[in-house]
């Protein structure tokens, strides 16, 4: 097909894809709250088809008609007005569904400004498969009509699903259908999806977690089993002469994998609780992402990397960005200085200071000769240390043990964001125990709700960050 006749084409399937979205309307409201009649039911799924099958021809023939209006800007045939106004055409498409969602949910309240930026940057960005995915992800974890289905499921795993109204019962079928997708990527499966407002990877930003490597860290985000990206200490510039050649300033270019892997939250909840379900939900959810904050921020800081995400520390330690202290097996008040004369200079601009808060304390109380304290600024609130900000980590070390033969890493100094990356991966699931068996074999009168989720974290980037060590011997 020419331009003309994609753009006519386009116009054709917008007209019928507005007439089946009227039809599953007036299904939809004729229902109310009863299950919809297999009659119903038949002519809904039929309607889904033709949707679907529109929807994707669309999507080729509108990607086929840009393409063409770029080559000819290309070779030099487009015009302005060659080129077609495509605010008018349909925003109902997939991607645009997905960004919709996210932006109703942040506007009711239910998505914080980081969580919905985290959300739609998956849909904007990646490869267009990935796009894609995400695209119909949002759409289905994030309708409230899923919400609501999975409340009821909540109060009742085994006959929840009973009480779902015909919106509540599509919502269901739409995120299975997309988890099945995922889990296509994944090889993991069961459980039910969370809805898009409760999700880990999104709702876990830097403003809604205590970690501070989230906060400093870069985060990415991914809906397969690892994220592939590409990094770099930086090119060289340089001043030359005339007629001179130019220096290589290639630079090293590191091809990170980061894995995600995978953890989970366990909270029982008593029968009375989980009646009130809509409720409920909310502070289930605040309970589950806390305890897996928590488990996050350790592995953050010092996991090994096998089975669990590696640890900043883990990935500095042993490194050329180790430095021993001056101090005696104890801290010194040179260290500070030491590790901020190492970092190169490119990384100084945005660094910064991170340590237990027991450390911060010890270096509260060093003093000058004359009496007066050496680092008064870190008794300020923000703190900061050498005018740059100190971070409380408080899986870090916070004692050092002169009996004892060990390494004591008590402190990072860094540009965190071009040193270390987290990954997280949407689609956290929770799996519903309907019945909690005590000692003896008997029941509680509890559910239990079980939350599993994936991420990963790795230093990719060493020379960007400097680790404190202070060894004693035994």
């Amino acid at each position: 097909m020419n331009k003309t006749e994609q753009q006519a084409r386009l116009t054709q399937i917008d007209t019928r894809l507005d007439d089946i979205d009227a039809q599953m309307i007036a299904i939809h409201d004729a229902a109310k709250d009863r299950s919809l009649t297999a009659t119903e039911q038949t002519r809904w799924d039929g309607l889904k088809v033709d949707r679907d099958t529109l929807g994707a021809e669309r999507n080729e023939v509108d990607t086929a008609l840009r393409n063409a209006i770029k080559l000819d800007v290309v070779n030099g045939a487009g015009r302005k007005a060659d080129v077609p106004n495509f605010q008018h055409q349909r925003t109902n498409t997939e991607s645009d569904r997905g960004r919709r969602t996210i932006d109703n949910a942040h506007r009711e309240g239910a998505l914080p400004s980081n969580a919905a930026e985290k959300a739609t940057a998956l849909i904007d960005e990646g490869h267009p498969g990935a796009r894609g995915l995400a695209d119909r992800w949002a759409t289905a974890a994030g309708d409230p009509a899923y919400r609501g289905a999975f409340a009821k499921m909540l109060g009742d795993p085994d006959r929840g699903h009973l009480t779902w109204n015909a919106a509540e019962a599509e919502s269901y079928r739409q995120v299975a259908k997309v988890q099945a997708e995922m889990m296509s990527t994944t090889g993991a499966n069961g459980g039910f999806m969370i809805p898009l407002t409760l999700d880990p990877a999104i709702m876990l930003t830097n403003s809604g977690s205590n970690n501070p490597l989230r906060q400093l860290a870069t985060v990415k985000q991914t809906m397969t089993n690892a994220w592939q990206g590409v990094t770099s200490a930086g090119a060289t510039s340089e001043w030359k002469a005339e007629n001179a050649e130019a220096a290589d300033g290639s630079p090293t270019l590191g091809d990170p994998s980061i894995p995600v892997h995978l953890g989970d939250s366990f909270v029982p909840y008593s029968f009375e609780v989980g009646m009130d379900a809509e409720n409920f939900l909310s502070e289930l959810a605040i309970v589950l992402m806390d305890s897996a904050d928590n488990l996050m921020a350790d592995a953050y800081t010092t996991g090994t990397g096998s089975g669990q995400p590696q640890g900043i520390v883990t990935g500095l330690a042993g490194t050329a960005s180790e430095i021993n202290g001056q101090g005696t097996e104890a801290l010194a008040a040179t260290d500070p200085f030491d590790l901020q004369n190492a970092l190169g200079a490119r990384f100084s601009a945005n660094a910064t200071f991170q340590g237990h808060i027991a450390t911060m304390n010890a270096y509260r109380r060093f003093e000058t000769p004359n009496g007066a304290h050496e680092f008064p600024e870190l008794r300020e609130n923000p703190p900061s240390l050498l005018g740059k900000p100190f971070f409380e980590n408080s899986n870090m070390d916070s004692a050092i043990d002169p009996a004892a033969t060990a390494n004591n890493y008590m402190a990072i100094y860094g540009d965190i964001a071009r040193a270390f990356y987290i990954v997280d991966r949407v689609g956290a699931t929770m799996e519903m125990i309907p019945n909690m068996i005590g000692a003896n074999q008997r029941p509680t009168g509890e559910r239990g709700a079980l939350l599993w989720f994936r991420t990963g974290s790795k230093v990719v980037n060493v020379p960007a960050a400097r680790l404190l060590d202070i060894p004693t011997t035994a």
